[in-house]
């Protein structure tokens, strides 16, 4: 947010990190019933797009990092700089926004990689008339399955507008989450056995790892109520153009589960700091407990030795010739007798 301080209202500036990017991907995607064209190219600062737009058309460019091509796409399909403002800015929270031509949709996806860490993307869906226009920031295959089904003609795809597919990329989206939620029930549970077996000060500090992951999902996750509300409501069903109610009840399904899962895994990393306390907190305890037991144990042998160390001339034991092993007899005795007493009030 800082590069677009003092920035007029629309000013496109990406505030992500352009070095891990380079090549710029566009998928065109038209379809009806009967036919289907999919072709992918290279941007190489011309756009040329050869979707036939009388047909559904699904759009899908991989890169907002170039402000050059969003600034064309926006010119092309009308799309309003506020708008592609929203778009080349990663930051933004999950959102919906109508327009007298278009629906404007933002959320996170949210993906697990090789090394166990989440990566955040943002993506834009701009819905048109008979167009889905999608913005990543990087090239992955979550929606594999989607272009599959509609090349494949596989269910209703094919057999519906473009308002059914913004429907199967946010529930392809949303489905998503409940991987990442169980990766991180899993991460609890482990965490919670390795405290229980012995606690460290490294497992301290995955479980604050741990809440900083379930916090960043946390503020991701809680949008989306507030973006189904609008998404369900009776302007832009119409819009949609299709009887999609049922989809969409599913879809805040889906969310509403999401969001009490999340709910439960904040507490529950919560409960793992406690738990982390506790078991610190009982294994001193047992430390003191044994250290206080052989205190006790050697405070009347420390007494005999004592007693039998003071340099008085006048001490008729001193004398006997099985004094010595009398004493030591009579200082294992008060051994067993300490460590029975233990042992019958069950404190050893």
């Amino acid at each position: 947010m800082p590069l677009k301080t003092g920035l007029q209202p629309g000013t496109l500036i990406y505030t992500g990190d352009k070095n891990k990017f380079d090549i710029i991907e566009i998928e065109e995607i038209s379809y009806d019933k009967e036919r289907i064209n999919h072709q992918i190219s290279i941007y190489n600062n011309q756009l040329t797009l050869n979707s036939k737009f009388e047909m559904n058309n699904w759009l899908n460019i991989t890169g907002i990092h170039d402000i050059e091509l969003v600034k064309k796409i926006g010119n092309f399909f009308n799309i309003d700089s506020l708008i592609l403002e929203d778009i080349v800015s990663n930051s933004q929270r999950p959102k919906i926004e109508v327009r007298d031509n278009l629906i404007f949709i933002v959320l996170k996806l949210i993906t697990q990689e090789s090394q166990g860490e989440f990566k955040y993307e943002q993506i834009s869906l701009t819905l048109l008339e008979n167009t889905l226009i999608v913005f990543q920031e990087s090239k992955n295959f979550i929606f594999d399955n989607i272009k599959n089904r509609v090349s494949k003609d596989i269910g209703r795809l094919r057999k519906k507008g473009v308002g059914y597919l913004t429907y199967g990329i946010l529930d392809r989206i949303i489905d998503n989450y409940f991987i990442i939620l169980e990766s991180l029930n899993n991460r609890i549970e482990e965490l919670e056995e390795q405290i229980l077996l012995s606690a460290t000060k490294k497992d301290f500090e995955r479980i604050l790892i741990l809440k900083k992951d379930i916090l960043k999902l946390k503020k991701s996750l809680h949008p989306l109520k507030e973006l189904m509300i609008n998404l369900r409501s009776n302007e832009i069903k119409e819009y949609l153009n299709e009887d999609i109610d049922i989809y969409l009840e599913d879809l805040n399904d889906h969310i509403n589960v999401a969001l009490e899962n999340i709910d439960s895994l904040f507490f529950k990393g919560n409960e793992l700091v406690q738990l982390y306390h506790t078991t610190i907190s009982s294994g001193m305890n047992e430390i003191m407990k044994v250290l206080t037991m052989i205190s006790t144990i050697f405070i009347p042998l420390s007494f005999l030795a004592g007693l039998y160390g003071m340099n008085f001339e006048v001490m008729p034991e001193l004398k006997w010739g099985y004094g010595y092993y009398i004493l030591l007899l009579i200082m294992f005795i008060v051994i067993c007798g300490i460590g029975y007493f233990f042992k019958k009030k069950k404190w050893w």
